[in-house]
């Protein structure tokens, strides 16, 4: 067997390759301007977006010389406040009363300076 199943097409084969390969490679550039361009016109629209809020803001805030009010990062960072008063006592699951415990016995001291005994 062949060490390269295409050996037999030799040149013709290697041609079309990188006819292929080159084709690929301009559709690919091609594709790659196009979202390039895309991306800059959402980011130029993106910006103005946010020029125009500021504008806003402080044009409002001038004339009204009242505080300006912030406005809240994300809707999902605000927590919710809960009343402490609402809050239910936690319930102790059954069977979790508690176990009395045996006081140990004090051991005695002994008499005329014995070892104590090794069990």
């Amino acid at each position: 067997m062949a060490e390269h199943p295409f050996e037999p097409f030799g040149s013709q084969f290697r041609r079309l390759m990188e006819e292929l390969g080159t084709r690929l490679n301009e559709e690919m550039k091609r594709v790659q301007k196009r979202v390039e361009g895309a991306m800059e016109l959402v980011a130029g629209e993106a910006q103005k977006a946010m020029e125009e809020l500021h504008r806003e803001d402080y044009a409002a805030d001038d004339l009204d010389k009242r505080p300006r009010k912030r406005r809240r990062a994300a809707a999902s960072a605000a927590k919710p406040v809960r009343s402490p008063a609402k809050k239910r006592p936690r319930r102790k699951p059954p069977g979790s009363a508690a176990v009395p415990v045996k006081p140990k016995p004090k051991p005695k001291p002994l008499k005329d300076g014995a070892e104590a005994p090794v069990d």
